[in-house]
Formats: C-alpha cells, structure tokens, sequence
C-alpha cells in the first residue's frame, strides 16, 4: 500500500512538472488576466460612481426648485393677505354734495384802485436796471459736485472669488467645499459653470479622477455655451487616462480637436496624443 502511495506521489510530481514546461507562461498569463478584470471593476466602479452623482446633482437641481416654488408661493400669499388686511381697514367714502351747495357765497369785493406810491425824501428808489445789476453782482450759490458712487459688487461675485482664491492658494479641500456650498446657495448665478470647472479641477488636482470627470462631463452637458467646455473635455480625457481608460480618454481628446479646433484645449490634445 506504501509503495502505491509512493508510486502514484511521483506520477504526480512528474506530471505537474511536464505542464510546467509546456506552459511556462501559464502562471504570468493568468496574472495578466486578473490585472485585466481589476481594471475593468475600477472602470464599472467609476461608472457606477458617476451616475449616483449625476443623480446627486439632479436631486439637488429639483429640491432647489421646490424650494423656490414654495419660498414664491408663500411670497404670494403674504401679499394676499397684506391686500385683504388693507380692504378691511380703509373706511368707506363720504356721501358726494353739490359744490355749489358746500361752498357759501362770499361779497364781492370791489377792485382796489392804484394809487402811484409816495416820493420819499432823501430816498431814491432803485431802478430795473440798477436791480439788474446788484442781482448779477451778488455771488451765485456754489453747486456741489457729488461723485458718482461705484456699483455694489453683487454677493456671489465676492463668494466664488472666495473659493477661486481657496483653489489657486492649493487648498484643495476647502475649494472644493466652497464651491459645493456656493452651487447650492447660488443656483441661478452667472458663475455657476465656473464653479463647476474648477470644483473638478480641484478633484483632479487631487488624484480624485473619478470625481473630477463627474464634474467634468456635468459641465459639458449640462452648459454647452460655456466657455470652460472645451478645457473639460480635454481634462475629463485625462482623467480617463490616468484611470487606465486610454480607449475612452483619447476618444475625448479627439473630440476637443475635431469640435473645438483653435482653443488651447485643442493645441494641448494634439501635443498629447503625438507623445503617444
């Protein structure tokens, strides 16, 4: 029973060494594989990640106009029940009398005749022209100049240089804390897909790719007039990249020359993919 034992070990050991020597590159080859499917879960992940944000962002979208409908709404009703207060309170208007009647008849007055004044004497009475002269020979009333006062800078002008100033100094996470209160706080302001852009760039700054195409493709959908879009192609193309995405990054960055030849974005795609 030993020596079967035995036998059938070193049958054992031959064979697995025999395949070892027909597929010496069985064992790389199954690591390469692995590396391949570790790639493509981060790539589904980072996928996965981008539509539960987008969908984050739309959620926000539609409790902002909730809120400004209520906020109108309520508005609204206050100034119905200012109206109705002041129906209530103002008296009601006296009955209407004749003119005529209200108004008693007064004598007439006979007309007074004028009687040419008195010589003074000693006094000489001035003049037209000698009046003229004395009113053109008192000093004018000064006019003071006012300046002109500059305009108010508005309120989410000063906010987004705030959090600007937060991005260029490198202070990354308060940025981005800044622009996402600045998003939520100022939903119709002008500088919006500013604030978009460089929210993004501060995750990319990071290393966070994930997060900075979010933004980055929120952007270029969501405000194609902007003129941060061509920028945010070629950077969410890089984010791709940098994830181990080369397929879908240099689709992008073909896309910024092809839809937006000219910008810088464009000039850096192309020296980008001629480095290969």
């Amino acid at each position: 029973m030993k020596r079967l034992l035995v036998v059938f070990l070193t049958l054992v050991f031959y064979c697995s060494i025999a395949y070892a020597q027909e597929n010496p590159y069985a064992l790389e080859t199954k690591v390469i594989q692995n590396q391949q499917q570790l790639k493509l879960l981060q790539q589904q992940q980072a996928q996965l990640y981008l539509k539960i944000e987008s969908l984050l962002v739309k959620y926000g979208e539609i409790k902002g106009e909730i809120d400004d409908i209520r906020h109108r709404l309520d508005s609204i009703q206050n100034q119905i029940n200012q109206i109705l207060l002041r129906s209530a309170s103002v008296p009601a208007p006296p009955p209407k009398t004749n003119p005529a009647e209200a108004t008693p008849k007064q004598p007439v007055s006979p007309t007074p005749t004028l009687t040419p004044p008195a010589k003074t004497q000693g006094m000489a009475i001035p003049t037209a022209p000698t009046l003229k002269k004395q009113v053109a020979t008192t000093n004018p009333p000064k006019l003071e100049i006012t300046k002109p006062k500059k305009p108010a800078i508005p309120i989410d002008k000063v906010e987004f240089d705030k959090a600007l100033k937060l991005f260029r100094e490198g202070k990354y996470d308060r940025a981005i804390a800044a622009f996402k209160e600045f998003k939520n706080k100022y939903k119709n302001s002008k500088y919006i897909p500013d604030a978009i852009f460089y929210l993004a760039e501060s995750y990319y700054n990071k290393g966070e790719y994930d997060k900075a195409i979010i933004n980055y493709d929120y952007l270029v959908n969501s405000y194609q007039k902007s003129n941060k879009v061509p920028m945010a192609t070629y950077k969410e193309g890089l984010s791709f990249i940098k994830m181990g995405d080369k397929i879908d990054g240099n689709y992008l960055l073909q896309k910024v020359i092809k839809q937006y030849p000219g910008t810088k974005a464009a000039q850096l795609a192309k020296q980008y993919l001629k480095k290969g």
